[in-house]
């Protein structure tokens, strides 16, 4: 059964800030859906702090990020995360206290974000961090898994500090 926007609108935490970039990210491919690297490049955007010690040099992880083909085919030289997050705020800004999701979310996006679910389901009320959702793309997307792993991510350190999180 595939799940909508809505379904994924209740998640708290950085979630409001990471699914309205993925749709950002997605209509600067030219997708129809939100895929797994559109996730993994509004993590970049919106939480690299939490995320960039997973990788041996966030740069790496930037440059990764940066290969990502737009609509037109051209790989992006440079990311200014400011402007970026400006861009969402003021997308925001025209749908006040709306969840503006862009477009539907893939099937293997959905098996990512149930498994943050599950992940989650034994922390106090604590929200998934930008580290629950890395991972878990990371478990459902193994090609791409292996690719950030290429690009130097630090896998069993980031599914270590997953599984040690506050319960």
């Amino acid at each position: 059964m595939k799940d909508s926007i809505g379904d994924f609108a209740s998640i708290e935490g950085v979630w409001r800030y990471i699914l309205p970039m993925s749709g950002l990210c997605a209509i600067d491919r030219g997708s129809k859906a939100i895929e797994s690297v559109d996730l993994l490049k509004a993590i970049y955007i919106v939480d690299l702090e939490h995320v960039s010690e997973y990788w041996d040099n966030w740069q790496s992880y930037e440059r990764f990020v940066m290969k990502i083909p737009l609509a037109d085919g051209r790989k992006q030289r440079y990311i200014n995360r400011t402007i970026q997050l400006l861009k969402l705020h003021d997308t925001g800004r025209h749908e006040p206290g709306q969840l503006v999701p862009f477009a539907p979310l893939s099937e293997t996006l959905q098996k990512a974000i149930q498994a943050v679910r599950a992940v989650i389901r034994d922390r106090a009320g604590e929200p998934p961090s930008s580290c629950d959702f890395l991972y878990c793309i990371c478990q459902i997307d193994h090609e791409l898994r292996e690719a950030l792993s290429q690009s130097g991510l630090q896998w069993e350190k980031l599914a270590a500090a997953v599984a040690q999180s506050p319960k």
